[in-house]
């Protein structure tokens, strides 16, 4: 166990416990905590389908013959505000209003911003990507898919957060497992939307019985839906959900945002968090070259359909959201890091069967 002290300058210190180790009498029960449980699967669904539209724009660009691989780097920079989420932190922590509540008055209005952003998006999206296949605008797409993320990025730090104070302690563990089921969820909806359904030969050949043309979602329609759906579930949250009043917490000190960062700045210090902050930058080194938007674009390059290569991302994201499920049992326990140790290397060398696998593949398609 490791205590930091924090003094506020006014000679009092709050006290700050990163637990290594958790008691073995805390035993994960879901009893009485199933509610809030399925409200932070519906929040992380909201989150994937945030996401979402970085995982389906390139795909629908990709093909075009305006569109070089160029472009489509320049937008997977849009991703970035996930990774800056821990200089973001502190500041979400910091400010709120007490009446609305810590956590309610930071996702609200980011859900509200995230539907406006959807709804400007709809009105412009025909004019940025011509249905003609002429040349894609994609400095405007990527402004507002910019902010959209940077929003995303608020809400991950928000509702992870709030999985610390709205569950139970003994189910605090259960917050990854949420979080791993909902978003890859929310991802799918959105992205298959996206793509498949304003798809004219997938609607042709899976959902209409006499051709027609264009798909059964347009654009406009898409985003205009999201929108829909973030705002209605931001004004629900604020009028039904009642947030645990902090203050009334054990040990309850208030910080400013200096004493934060200072915080966050002992934390990464801590010689275990130097070694997990080298693990994970490393090791995405190695899975750098399967991820997502590289194996489907060099699919889509080899001749592909798009909505082949849909139907085989979205199979896998299904994967993604039962492994989770089975496996719970074990990342919810006292030693959830124990898992990623062991599957860790394991990834790594299916990682290097599957690009050899990708790789000849598009040699013989």
């Amino acid at each position: 166990m490791t205590v930091l002290q924090v003094n506020d300058g006014q000679g009092a210190e709050a006290a700050v416990t990163i637990v290594e180790e958790s008691n073995s009498d805390d035993v994960p029960n879901l009893k009485g905590d199933w509610h809030n449980i399925f409200l932070l699967i519906l929040l992380y669904i909201m989150q994937g389908i945030g996401t979402s539209i970085y995982i389906g724009v390139p795909i629908i660009l990709q093909g075009n013959k305006h569109v070089t691989y160029k472009d489509q780097a320049f937008l997977s920079l849009v991703a970035w505000p996930n990774s800056l989420r821990i200089i973001l932190a502190p500041l979400v922590d910091a400010l709120y209003i007490q009446k609305v509540g810590r956590r309610k008055s930071w996702l609200i209005p980011v859900y509200f911003l995230i539907g406006g952003c959807f709804i400007y998006m709809g009105i412009n999206i025909e004019e940025w990507i011509p249905a003609d296949r002429g040349k894609p605008n994609i400095l405007k797409l990527f402004y507002p898919m910019l902010f959209i993320q940077v929003l995303v990025a608020t809400q991950f730090i928000v509702i992870d957060s709030w999985v610390l104070t709205i569950l139970k302690k003994n189910n605090v563990g259960y917050g990854p497992t949420c979080s791993l089921i909902g978003v890859p969820f929310g991802a799918i909806i959105g992205s298959f939307i996206l793509v498949e359904f304003t798809s004219e030969n997938f609607c042709n050949k899976y959902l209409r019985f006499t051709p027609d043309t264009g798909g059964i979602v347009t654009f406009p329609g898409f985003f205009y839906s999201c929108s829909f759906l973030f705002i209605l579930t931001s004004v629900l949250i604020g009028i039904f959900k009642k947030e645990k009043y902090n203050r009334l917490e054990d040990n309850h000190m208030k910080l400013s945002i200096i004493q934060y960062y200072i915080i966050l700045w002992k934390v990464l210090k801590l010689p275990s968090m130097l070694v997990l902050a080298i693990a994970l930058l490393t090791e995405e080194i190695g899975f750098a070259s399967s991820t997502f938007t590289v194996w489907i674009l060099q699919l889509i390059d080899a001749g592909v359909p798009k909505d082949n290569v849909m139907l085989i991302h979205s199979s896998m994201i299904i994967v993604k959201i039962i492994t989770p499920i089975i496996i719970s049992k074990y990342t919810a326990g006292p030693k959830t890091m124990s898992v990623y140790f062991i599957m860790s290397p394991i990834r790594l060398m299916w990682n290097i069967i599957f690009v050899i696998f990708i790789y000849y593949i598009t040699k013989f398609i």
